[in-house]
């Protein structure tokens, strides 16, 4: 009995996760990994997310990610937050996809660059800096003196945590 209402307690933690991330993202309901932009840790006035575009099986879809950031970074309040960006395994299928890097820059600057702490790069590859060359001039002055390259060595997202 009692691992018949463990069982529906884990279903309906799963059930009300599911739907609070179809308001976040339909495609991320029906798969986690169609996109990376995931909270990392919350405190009382600040957030730190997280992606790695290298494993986000959908990372072409340009319009999905953007809604996706958009709409996580809504529920941010009056909070602060950063972002880790895990270039590991960043390649040129991932650079090619200049509009979804320009169109995040544009998102950020123009409605998340007052709450925005820092944009922490960790494992670059030169395919990153290549991007990074093409969306600069859609991002603020601000934000560029927020981004911190990390490249003196491999580093684990659980560092940051």
């Amino acid at each position: 009995m009692i691992h018949v209402v463990l069982l529906c307690s884990k279903m309906l933690k799963i059930l009300r996760h599911r739907r609070a991330m179809e308001s976040i993202c339909e495609a991320c309901a029906r798969d986690p990994s169609s996109h990376s932009f995931k909270k990392l840790k919350e405190s009382n006035d600040h957030v730190l997310y997280y992606t790695n575009p290298s494993r986000a099986k959908s990372y072409t879809d340009t319009e999905g990610i953007l809604t996706h950031y958009d709409n996580v970074l809504q529920t941010l309040g009056n909070k602060r937050w950063s972002w880790i960006f895990d270039s590991d395994g960043f390649d040129w299928r991932h650079a090619m996809e200049i509009q979804t890097g320009i169109g995040l820059a544009k998102l950020i600057t123009r409605t998340y660059q007052d709450k925005l702490e820092r944009i922490t790069i960790i494992n670059p590859t030169w395919h990153i800096h290549v991007m990074l060359m093409i969306v600069l001039p859609f991002l603020s002055e601000d934000v560029v003196r927020k981004i911190t390259i990390l490249n003196d060595r491999y580093y684990s997202v659980v560092e940051f945590i």
